[in-house]
């Protein structure tokens, strides 16, 4: 499984500018929340910040809630690159 550190590691954004690429995944990021896959994503990321907050406290939280985030931005992504392709390469919504 590849891992999506920034937007210029999808292929599809690599070679655009910082605006171009911002435009075009925000056009798509916006529709992702149609999937159950990036909601149980975001639910994910809510159980490892509560997690974090039970067992370490401030510290378990940030961590937590850091790595939480990390596999939301993960899922989403590949939500964005299995249904939303076309709006990444600048195709017709």
């Amino acid at each position: 499984m590849k891992i999506y550190w920034t937007l210029k590691s999808i292929t599809e954004l690599k070679d655009l500018s910082f605006r171009e690429r911002g435009r075009r995944w925000r056009s798509a990021y916006k529709s992702a929340f149609r999937h159950w896959q990036t909601w149980c994503g975001l639910a994910i990321c809510g159980a490892f910040s509560g997690a974090g907050a039970h067992f370490g406290g401030m510290v378990g939280t940030v961590i937590f809630a850091g790595l939480g985030g990390f596999i939301y931005g993960q899922i989403v992504t590949l939500v964005v690159l299995k249904y939303y392709r076309h709006r990444l390469k600048g195709e017709a919504n």
